[in-house]
């Protein structure tokens, strides 16, 4: 089951939530678990069927890998060319505030890890 924020155009340009971090702002509008209950749902590229608010997260090995750097999790708002928009929050953004922004295709390296992968559409999948 996703977890989505039907109301998330209403978050731009809001405070910050909770921690500051990017699962604090999917934590506390969508009703996202802990991110050790996290599971990798359906890629967001190329998905027709994702709606505009669902909580979406960088995954390895199919679980959220809460590492200091390398990994975000937002909302899915739109898709565009070469990329996604996003509704996103992180404790060092610019401004200080929730903010949507665009985040590009940039695919994998040779040996299959995502290229920048917080920064890249590609690496994003549905929570559940």
């Amino acid at each position: 089951m996703p977890y989505t924020y039907s109301k998330v155009d209403d978050l731009q340009k809001t405070d910050m939530v909770g921690s500051h971090q990017c699962v604090a702002l999917v934590q506390v509008y969508a009703g996202a678990p802990s991110t050790l209950a996290w599971r990798k749902g359906d890629d967001v590229v190329g998905n027709a069927a994702i709606k505009k608010g669902t909580a979406i997260a960088t995954f390895i090995d199919a679980k959220y890998p809460n590492r200091s750097t390398g990994n975000h999790a937002a909302f899915y708002l739109k898709d565009g060319v070469g990329g996604i928009y996003i509704m996103d929050q992180w404790k060092t953004k610019p401004g200080g505030k929730v903010s949507s922004r665009f985040i590009p295709r940039l695919g994998k390296h040779k040996k299959g890890r995502f290229i920048r992968p917080s920064n890249n559409a590609d690496a994003y999948s549905i929570i559940e």
